[in-house]
């Protein structure tokens, strides 16, 4: 497999970049207290990407994926990452409510954002560009 950015179209190239940021996000702070801070991986952050990987995989090899069904799984992983976001809320002393989302929390929902749009332009873009399965 001999990978070239150039060969792949504009919206493959958006989902890899975004699931590349997405990974690299998982570095950064996704809790961000003053006096701790806790990664993506110590978030199990790393489960959100599960459902990312499956067109991740069909466009580093070539070949055909179903856009819907990577369009649906990723429209779950928006949900649930702001739903996340949400949690991660704490209630003061006095009443009031302070987020302590990170980063890269953040960064990470910024890309799935990112991807999900990319597979939804791809869904009318599929019928048009014809697959090359062979491999060289």
């Amino acid at each position: 497999m001999n990978f070239d950015w150039k060969s792949f179209r504009m919206n493959e190239q958006i989902i890899l970049g975004s699931f590349a940021i997405a990974v690299l996000s998982m570095f950064l702070p996704w809790v961000n207290l003053e006096i701790m801070t806790l990664n993506g991986f110590q978030q199990q952050g790393y489960i959100f990407l599960v459902a990312l990987i499956y067109p991740v995989i069909f466009i580093l090899r070539g070949a055909k994926y179903n856009s819907l069904i990577a369009l649906i799984l990723a429209v779950i992983t928006v949900i649930l990452t702001i739903w996340f976001i949400s949690t991660k809320s704490l209630e003061l002393y006095d009443g009031q409510s302070v987020n302590v989302s990170g980063s890269g929390l953040w960064l990470f929902l910024i890309c799935i954002i990112a991807f999900t749009f990319s597979l939804y332009k791809e869904l009318g873009e599929d019928d048009d560009y014809d697959y090359d399965d062979e491999e060289d």
